[in-house]
């Protein structure tokens, strides 16, 4: 549906919920019509029949149990210096990623649901591992796509409130919701635009397998993005939320071997609805092999109720499938909130 037939009460519908914006417009591109994104090979967006269709045919599964966070909070420096990448997990897709005197917060989520509204919609299993208030001086906001579970509008509200000053970076289209939230510095990028940091680094945005909508009616009138964080030391990975594409071995190309990857290993089943959108956890250890990543982190699982597997079968199959890679659990590492883990420098 355009903006120009949507009706006057889902507009207005839309704006009460804090969630209608005007789309992005602007020249067409390889990965822009002029109206609409779409993925380097294009996928057939799953329209509503399908998505009935998975509704009425899924399968009832054991209630997802309620996880204590960590018993005592990590111990996060207010910097750190030198080629150390000290990479702090809080939940979901939100990670805390400190290198080079720079601090980054990733697709930041800390409110109890993923949702439009605060009364209901996909509820919080996992409390974060890190507080707001227990986060160190915030530089560098990462958001890779505008769905609820990465683009959270108390979150960050709730950052803007301690870090004004902070920059925002996110896709085509997105700046304009994230400014309402308070922050000033919000920058938009395409695919494979670059930002230079502090410290000596430089942030490229990188095209990933997935999607964008806030509302049935906006679907890919906004870019994601994944983004590679390129450093004296090695570069390394954010990619949000990802399916399983060419994507990755084109960053392996252009980058070089990741030192650091941040791979998604959840929301994946039913795979008929989910493949191409979100990696399973094989798809994930085939995604740290085409990045030749030295040390990988499952994210984006376990602390919301997403999809249909099981509340704990993602570690599971994590395993399963880093055994049949041949590939080594230690480096490819399955966190809970608040786990630390400082990265070993790459070889030289």
């Amino acid at each position: 549906m355009s903006r120009a037939l949507r009706p006057t009460w889902l507009i207005n519908l839309m704006t009460l919920a804090g969630q209608y914006r005007a789309p992005y417009r602007g020249p067409a591109s390889d990965n822009f019509d002029g109206r609409r994104f779409r993925n380097i090979e294009p996928k057939p967006h799953k329209d509503l029949r399908s998505f009935l269709r998975w509704q009425f045919s899924r399968e009832k599964q054991a209630d997802w149990l309620d996880q204590p966070g960590p018993a005592v909070p990590p111990e996060v420096p207010t910097r750190v210096e030198g080629d150390e990448l000290r990479i702090t997990y809080i939940n979901h897709a939100t990670l805390l990623i400190q290198h080079r005197g720079v601090n980054i917060v990733t697709d930041p989520v800390w409110s109890q649901r993923v949702s439009p509204f605060s009364f209901v919609g996909p509820r919080r299993h996992h409390p974060p591992g890190l507080e707001l208030d227990q986060l160190p001086p915030i530089d560098l906001i990462l958001v890779s796509h505008n769905h609820y579970d990465h683009l959270d509008l108390e979150s960050l509200r709730g950052l803007a409130e301690r870090f004004p000053l902070a920059r925002v970076v996110s896709g085509l289209g997105n700046a304009m919701l994230i400014r309402e939230t308070g922050f000033k510095n919000v920058v938009e990028l395409d695919w494979w635009q670059e930002l230079p940091l502090e410290g000596g680094l430089k942030l490229h945005s990188v095209p990933v397998q997935h999607w964008s909508a806030r509302t049935r009616s906006d679907t890919n009138e906004t870019l994601w993005m994944g983004f590679v964080i390129e450093s004296p030391d090695g570069p390394f990975l954010f990619p949000g939320d990802t399916g399983l594409g060419p994507e990755f071995r084109l960053i392996r190309e252009r980058f070089g071997p990741m030192r650091f990857a941040a791979l998604p290993i959840g929301a994946y089943a039913p795979r008929w609805f989910m493949r191409d959108n979100h990696m399973n956890p094989d798809d994930a250890v085939q995604a740290h092999k085409q990045l030749e990543s030295a040390h990988s982190l499952a994210i984006h699982f376990g602390t919301f109720n997403l999809t249909d597997e099981g509340q704990f079968a993602p570690p599971r199959d994590l395993a399963k499938a880093l055994t049949d890679w041949q590939v080594d659990a230690d480096d490819f590492r399955v966190p809970t909130p608040g786990y630390q883990w400082v990265i070993p420098p790459v070889a030289r």
